[in-house]
Order: C-alpha cells, then sequence, then structure tokens
C-alpha cells in the first residue's frame, strides 16, 4: 500500500502540465496566468480581453478582477496537445479536407484580386499611353505654329520703320 501511494503522489511532470487548461477557452494557455483571488487558470490575452468588455469581472466567478491581480505562471515550453480530431484517420482527413477548403478559398481570393489589379493595371496603362498621344500632338502643333509665326514674321514689314 505504502508503494502504491508513493507512486500516485508521484506522477510524472507531463501529467501536470497536461492538466492545465485555460478557465475561459478550455485550452492549454501559451501565455498562463492565474487569479490570485479564485485560483483559475487563463490564458492571458483573453483574460484580458473579458475583463474589458465586462468592466473588470472575472468571466468565471462574476467577483472584481485587475489585471495586477493575474500572476503570470513560469512553465517550460511545452508541445501543444493534437486536436481531438487529429487522433484518429477519420478525424485527420477532415481537418486536410478543411485545410484544403481554407487554401482553395484563399487561392480563388487571391485569384480575384490578382485579375482586379490586372484590369487596373491595364486601364492605368491605356489611360498613360492615350496622355502621351495627346502630349506629343499638342508638342507637334505648338512646334508647327512656331514655325509657322518665325517664317511669317521676316515677311512682314517693321511697324517701327513703317512709322518713321
Amino acid at each position: 500500500p505504502a508503494a502504491c501511494l508513493f507512486i500516485s503522489l508521484h506522477k510524472p511532470r507531463a501529467a501536470h502540465s497536461a492538466a492545465m487548461f485555460c478557465a475561459i477557452s478550455n485550452t492549454t494557455p501559451e501565455v498562463p496566468v492565474v487569479s490570485s483571488k479564485s485560483g483559475h487558470l487563463f490564458e492571458k490575452s483573453l483574460i484580458e480581453k473579458a475583463l474589458e468588455s465586462s468592466g473588470g469581472r472575472c468571466p468565471v466567478t462574476g467577483e472584481l478582477l485587475a489585471a495586477s491581480d493575474l500572476l503570470p505562471l513560469k512553465v517550460g515550453a511545452s508541445v501543444k496537445p493534437r486536436p481531438a480530431a487529429a487522433t484518429s484517420i477519420p478525424g485527420m482527413l477532415s481537418l486536410f479536407q478543411n485545410e484544403w477548403d481554407a487554401l482553395m478559398l484563399e487561392l480563388y481570393s487571391t485569384k480575384q484580386a490578382h485579375d482586379s489589379a490586372r484590369q487596373e493595371l491595364g486601364h492605368a496603362l491605356y489611360q498613360h499611353d492615350a496622355a502621351c498621344r495627346v502630349i506629343a500632338r499638342l508638342i507637334k502643333e505648338r512646334d508647327d505654329a512656331r514655325r509657322a509665326l518665325t517664317e511669317a514674321q521676316p515677311a512682314a514689314p517693321a511697324p517701327a520703320a513703317a512709322a518713321a
């Protein structure tokens, strides 16, 4: 009996860390904090958001809780446990299907954004080309008008000489 008691009191360290779940999300917290008032364990970002939205009340007990009442826990980096769906082949197939669907939706939206950007670029290039042609035509007309003016000036009598 004493040996059984010794074994049950000295469980492996991994068994203790697996029992640490956030009281809000029921997942293993990445940045764990514990409430000094209630003793509940929380993910730091989740409890901060919950305190903001509830006016400083604990989401589990409903009592007033300040950010200063949250104590950080120093735990070693642990591997996040697999979700329950990833423990069986059908569950993994479902996860892969969901991931595939998400990738295809992202690809579709990326293609739509690409096509839209391509159309906008084509329109902008067309406008730029048209503006360049208009500018070239106006410069040619200006140069022709200057040339005609310089050719017409020597043929005309000088107004100052006619007046004298």
